[in-house]
């Protein structure tokens, strides 16, 4: 059988075989993409591979997910096994293991000097280790006082506690307890988690103008006299029955603890429980300290290249395109995931471009843009030396042991551990 073809046939056939050879001219690369995230909070970003797989032909981008809990061991396991991401999503306070073990690869010089332009630099912080930068901060979490606005009206406040003898003499106020003795409505909540003492005693230090660990991040404050009032004020609120370790932050969204000092990832749980109420009931505000400059953590997620992917400089190049916006959008592809979740992100462009103007989230903007929010130490180990002051600070609240006491035992112990980085 005889084929006839037109000019136009032809034409079309020469098109399709000039792209094809263009594609097999530049090889065909994948790019693996790790992250916690699931599919559904990815869908943003899934959307946005399409995209950039059909303006660059020959790229092809492939999603992994990872439980959170699971994320760190299964890139060091990954990476024993030769099957290594080409990108990861990353809590920053494990790039100190990564960066050691010669897992992360730097950016390009034009990639860095983007991200300083385009993130704050608390954010900025939390992606440096030893003044190297590693990757491109993401997801934001910021440290505040959340306070029921309720619940201090009807004990005649009408206004957060400024400082902690304030937010002390408060939550004194508005602390009840039954017929056993036992709290049933706390002025204060800590929590059952180590983040829920380690983060808000980073928090408060900040608070106060003093880091929690020295510039070389090889020794601690945590005998400063500041550390040693904060943990001292902590102690007193369990001392005084003001609050116990019964009474945690879940209760402040029960209705049952006045404040606590919480991240702004919390949002979505308590306008889900307060409904039409949330705006009247849940209020943000600094966290107390004695008058001197407003001060707190945040701590971060970033993009991250492995050292081992051979598609580095076209890993890089996605990178820096799904966080820039793309043809007038108000937000990059990582901000438009991020607004979704109710996340905030460290780049200046999509946190503009976000919805944060409400009463909730204006505050935790307020510090990321300031600079208040300083970024959570990259330490050496920084999970179990978490842990170790976390259970220090407890004997503390349970009376066994003086603050001084609980941190010079807890600077040793990290000190310890810091020093046995390379």
């Amino acid at each position: 059988m005889t084929k006839t073809f037109t000019k136009a046939s032809l034409a079309a056939l020469l098109a399709s075989s000039t792209a094809l050879s263009a594609v097999s001219a530049q090889e065909a690369k994948t790019i693996q993409i790790a992250t916690h995230y699931n599919e559904a909070q990815m869908g943003p970003l899934l959307e946005c591979f399409a995209a950039y797989e059909a303006s660059n032909p020959g790229i092809t981008i492939e999603f992994q997910q990872a439980a959170y809990g699971d994320f760190l061991q299964t890139i060091l396991t990954s990476r024993v096994g030769g099957t290594s991401p080409d990108i990861y999503n990353i809590y920053s306070i494990w790039a100190p293991q990564l960066a050691a073990a010669g897992t992360l690869a730097e950016p390009p010089a034009d990639v860095q000097d983007w991200i300083r332009a385009s993130y704050g630099a608390g954010s900025v912080g939390a992606a440096t280790i030893n003044g190297t930068l590693w990757g491109i901060p993401t997801e934001l979490s910021v440290y505040q006082l959340f306070y029921n606005k309720k619940i201090l009206a009807e004990a005649g406040f009408d206004a957060p506690p400024a400082t902690w003898q304030e937010l002390h003499d408060m939550a004194a106020a508005i602390t009840t307890t039954n017929d056993q003795g036992v709290i049933d409505r706390a002025g204060y909540v800590y929590g059952p988690s180590v983040a829920n003492a380690v983060h808000v005693y980073y928090s408060q230090m900040y608070a106060a103008g003093v880091p929690p660990f020295a510039d070389d991040f090889r020794s601690t404050n945590f005998t400063s006299p500041e550390s040693i009032e904060i943990v001292e004020r902590m102690g007193a609120l369990f001392a005084e029955g003001i609050t116990s370790n019964t009474n945690i932050t879940d209760d402040f969204a029960a209705g049952s603890a006045a404040m606590m000092i919480a991240a702004n990832w919390n949002k979505a749980e308590l306008q889900e429980v307060y409904g039409d109420e949330f705006e009247n009931t849940v209020g943000i505000a600094p966290i107390p300290n004695n008058g001197g400059p407003a001060g707190t953590m945040l701590y971060s997620f970033l993009w991250a290249v492995d050292s081992t992917s051979d598609v580095q400089a076209e890993s890089w190049e996605l990178l820096q395109w799904l966080n820039t916006a793309q043809e007038g959008k108000p937000l990059s592809c990582t901000g438009e995931m991020l607004n979704n979740l109710g996340a905030l992100s460290g780049n200046l462009a999509d946190l503009a471009g976000m919805d944060t103007g409400d009463s909730f989230t204006a505050p935790f903007v307020a510090a990321i843009e300031s600079g208040a929010a300083k970024s959570q130490p990259n330490i050496w180990q920084a999970s179990e030396n978490d842990r170790t002051l976390r259970s220090y600070i407890e004997q503390v609240w349970a009376g066994n042991m003086s603050a001084a006491d609980a941190m010079a035992a807890a600077d040793a112990e990290v000190t310890a551990v810091l020093n046995e980085q390379p």
